[in-house]
């Protein structure tokens, strides 16, 4: 009788310290994820003039180093990281698709800028690809945001889209702090002065060809 008692005893005091613990371990802390957006700076509200041109936009290609929405580190000329806990909160894809449409649309160069969907005919057809996306680390002292774009503008011919324009732009921002909040500061104006560029240089091109 008196083991029985003693046993019971001491699996009592066992199940007590187990739940004790136990509730301890159910509170675990975790490390919150942070999302972030490529925006730059708004486009002016022009309204659309009558050029007639309509701009198709193709969805951007990004390299497939860059094309997960994790930031992507580079902590030496060959070893890079991509940061689970801060990410786009859309894909590199999508987001650098929109906000360059959004920008061009903007831009009073165009009558409509539209997507491939639109049963519009277009006057001229926009490609790009980004082939560099990611927060420089290699000297700890001096953090740089670089991005890279190349730009295509093709016409419609008669036969195949010709190749009336092509571009790159590469752009190197320092950072104000190694945050990620201070990395995709400087991207979005490495973004803003990319698309600025781009906008002049596709406004030089189409005064020529109106002459």
């Amino acid at each position: 009788m008196k083991r029985k008692t003693l046993l019971k005893l001491t699996i009592g005091i066992f199940t007590l310290l187990f739940l004790s613990t136990g509730c301890v371990n159910l509170e675990r802390s975790y490390i919150e994820k942070h999302y972030f957006i490529l925006d730059s700076s708004p486009a002016e509200d022009i309204s659309s003039p009558d050029t007639g041109k309509v701009l198709t936009v193709r969805r951007l290609r990004v390299s497939p180093k860059y094309e997960d929405k994790g930031l992507v580190y580079r902590l030496g000329e060959l070893k890079y990281e991509s940061d689970f806990y801060n990410e786009f909160f859309i894909s590199p894809v999508s987001m650098f698709t929109e906000e360059i449409r959004r920008r061009l649309a903007g831009s009073g160069l165009f009558k409509h800028v539209v997507d491939p969907s639109s049963l519009l005919d277009s006057t001229y057809i926009l490609e790009g690809a980004v082939t560099a996306l990611y927060g420089d680390y290699r000297v700890s002292t001096a953090p740089k945001a670089v991005m890279e774009i190349q730009f295509l503008i093709l016409q419609k011919t008669a036969g195949s889209p010709k190749i009336v324009l092509q571009r790159q732009y590469h752009k190197e921002e320092p950072l104000n702090g190694s945050t990620p909040d201070a990395l995709v500061k400087s991207w979005n104006t490495a973004l803003n002065q990319i698309l600025t560029e781009f906008e002049n240089d596709l406004k030089e091109y189409i005064s020529k060809t109106d002459r």
